[in-house]
């Protein structure tokens, strides 16, 4: 795997930043969570510029499918971009519905954006099943964790291929994955401009080598995330490496939520702050598929598997 971007990547880049520059961003997350609302509006642009469907392209895949999410998240866009681009295409061809919600059955008590949703992805083990609206009732839950939130019952649907569930599984990981890098990439970054900013004793926070080690360890953990990230897309989520990325993922959620609201004290522990639209998000993510334990359960699987 090249660590650097090829050209089209690049181009990928380039356009998808411009258009997250121009319709997302805190401020308009801000504004919807506001209006219990999500972004339709973004997600019809990335639709129509060909964001949402460059898992399938030779030339592009799942690695940028995953950068992506990753960059999108960064943003804070409030739409559900890597179920789209990631999970939904991994099992299903033809033309795919903008919104997409996945859910696992016996855990849909909280399902990200269920109400919202034109398709739902149900997991139910190694099998899954498709349910379109008018096949499944979503009752929004009220939340404050980032993302608009359903309870799903009586989902219907059609069943998929045999083993659909276990290959959308893996692929879940990945954009779990690569949407907490994102969104723990925003944290960190907002955090270093204000500890750059905020003064005590005369000298701005980001020079106390004490406070320097802690926002360092939140970098490198997700420079972590994201790079298995990557490498788990670009080899097609082998299950190994898919439970891998998402064990690394969890474990940066916690650690850059926790650091970073108490590197910016009082302020980080407020709404008006824009650090909440990232972290909170963190919370939800590292608690979705049950948690790292179920991906360190899967883990062991993959790797050892005469030992179940």
């Amino acid at each position: 795997m090249d660590m650097q971007l090829n050209e089209l990547q690049q181009q990928i880049a380039d356009a998808c930043g411009k258009l997250l520059e121009r319709r997302a961003g805190p401020a308009r997350a801000r504004a919807l969570r506001a209006a219990e609302d999500f972004d339709r509006l973004l997600l019809a642009e990335m639709s129509e510029a060909g964001f949402l469907d460059l898992f399938g392209e030779p030339e592009a895949g799942a690695l940028v499918a995953a950068l992506v999410t990753q960059w999108s998240a960064q943003a804070a866009a409030l739409a559900p971009i890597g179920a789209r681009s990631i999970v939904a295409p991994s099992i299903i061809h033809g033309d795919l519905p903008e919104v997409i919600a996945v859910a696992e059955q016996g855990a849909m008590n909280a399902v990200r954006y269920g109400a919202e949703a034109d398709m739902l992805i149900v997991l139910d083990g190694d099998d899954a099943r498709l349910a379109r609206r008018g096949e499944f009732r979503a009752e929004p839950v009220k939340s404050k964790f980032g993302y608009p939130m359903a309870r799903i019952t009586e989902a219907k649907g059609e069943a998929l291929a045999p083993g659909a569930g276990a290959v959308a599984r893996r692929w879940w990981r990945i954009a779990i994955a690569a949407e907490i890098s994102g969104s723990a990439r925003g944290a960190v970054d907002l955090t270093v401009r204000y500890m750059g900013d905020r003064v005590q004793f005369d000298r701005p926070l980001a020079t106390y080598q004490a406070l320097q080690h802690r926002i360092v360890e939140c970098h490198v953990s997700t420079d972590a995330a994201t790079w298995a990230t990557r490498e788990a897309a670009f080899r097609g989520a082998p299950a190994e490496q898919a439970a891998t990325a998402a064990i690394i993922a969890s474990e940066t959620a916690q650690r850059v939520f926790y650091e970073t609201h108490q590197l910016t004290g009082a302020m980080g522990f407020t709404t008006e702050y824009d650090l909440h639209l990232y972290t909170l998000r963190l919370q939800t993510l590292r608690l979705e598929m049950q948690g790292l334990r179920a991906h360190a359960r899967d883990l062991v699987e993959a790797r050892w598997p005469a030992a179940n």
